[in-house]
């Protein structure tokens, strides 16, 4: 049960069609009360640190540090360079055109599309419910903003900071579960943006089908790191590697999931690897926590069941919602921990004899969100 309100049933109705009146008023048309709406959250943001970063340490022991690189440092940087363009790309372009239309003086109107769903994940809850907003807001449109329940000190500062800044004909929050979800999936929008698993993907692309809405789904996936032999530098690599796989503690999309190199290096990447990981971590205990026990108990069912070699950490406390940075080494593709994304602060090394067999590796499994190469050799890298 929640430890904070959940919008009940019939306000989300009503917030709906308060958004969709507002819209078709056309207050958001005028691009200088989009760039008020900017500013706001521009302000929302940079009033708030401390709070954002207290309620997060609160909710899952990030360092505020960490919250301020990753989340509302960029956060800012965006709002300013939206600021600053969006005058000039809400005006009409004036598209090449063939001899038969060039009479016509076509044009293209960037037009705002209506009302918005952001349906946001619990792993950079600013990050990933802002940064959308962004758009939304400077597109035009008015926006319902659908947070992660898991966060119970962070979900509800958010909905205040909003309240107290947006308009609330413009931007509004829903707080919920699966039930206040699937509510909003039956009503019909002009596009929803949502950022979280494939799972949960195909239920929301399936909802939105139903009324042919358009959708932006950003989902995760088990990104790979392919080493060159030969590349000089593996106290870099290993450096890299320990900052990007426990960022968040392993929860990020984009981070390394797994490695390839070749059998020969593997043991001098395990070698650099400690060195980086017990100057990285000094003190385990102050990482971020996992976002539920559920979560934790997932990856250590990773843990218990693999083949390879726990060559680093390993320990686990599903109580406290705690994995430390674990590297399991000898790792083959239908181990435990390779049969889907772990987001969860585990790196797995795959040990293979050419990078025809990486390739195919990567090939043979669902297309990543990123894939991460160290090589200095250009045939390598364009391989």
């Amino acid at each position: 049960m929640s430890s904070f309100p959940y919008t009940t049933l019939g306000d989300i109705d009503t917030i709906h069609s308060t958004l969709k009146a507002s819209f078709l008023s056309g207050k958001m048309r005028n691009v200088s009360y989009r760039k008020e709406q900017l500013a706001k959250l521009a302000y929302l943001v940079k009033d708030n640190t401390k709070a954002i970063c207290d309620a997060l340490y609160a909710d899952v022991n990030r360092n505020p540090t960490e919250v301020i690189l990753s989340e509302t440092s960029i956060i800012l940087a965006e709002v300013a360079n939206v600021y600053s363009n969006v005058s000039s790309w809400a005006k009409d372009i004036n598209p090449p055109t063939g001899l038969n239309f060039r009479l016509m003086k076509l044009r293209i109107k960037p037009t705002p599309k209506g009302v918005v769903l952001i349906i946001a994940p619990f792993n950079f809850p600013l990050l990933l419910t802002f940064m959308p907003l962004i758009g939304a807001l400077a597109a035009g449109c008015t926006v319902v903003l659908k947070i992660s329940e898991a966060l119970p000190n962070t979900s509800p500062l958010i909905q205040n900071l909003v309240e107290k800044y947006l308009d609330p004909h413009v931007v509004r929050v829903v707080q919920g579960g699966i039930m206040e979800t699937s509510k909003l999936l039956q009503l019909r929008w002009d596009h929803i943006l949502f950022t979280g698993s494939a799972r949960v993907g195909h239920i929301v692309s399936a909802a939105a089908a139903k009324h042919n809405t358009p959708i932006t789904l950003e989902l995760g996936g088990k990104c790979p790191v392919i080493i060159d032999h030969n590349y000089p530098d593996f106290p870099l690599i290993a450096r890299r590697l320990s900052w990007g796989r426990n960022l968040n503690s392993g929860q990020a999309c984009t981070a390394p999931d797994f490695v390839l190199i070749s059998r020969s290096r593997q043991d001098q990447l395990i070698k650099e690897l400690k060195k980086a990981y017990e100057k990285f971590f000094p003190v385990e205990n102050n990482l971020p926590r996992l976002i539920s026990t559920d979560a934790t108990k997932r990856i250590k069912g990773y843990l218990d069941g693999t083949e390879g070699e726990i060559v680093i950490g390993g320990k686990t406390d599903v109580e406290h919602r705690f994995i430390s940075p674990t590297v399991v080494m000898d790792v083959n593709g239908t181990d435990t921990t390779m049969q889907e994304e772990i987001f969860g602060p585990v790196l797995s090394i795959i040990p293979v004899d050419s990078l025809d067999e990486a390739i195919d590796i990567i090939n043979s499994r669902p297309q990543p969100l990123a894939i991460y190469v160290f090589s200095e050799n250009e045939q390598f890298k364009e391989k």
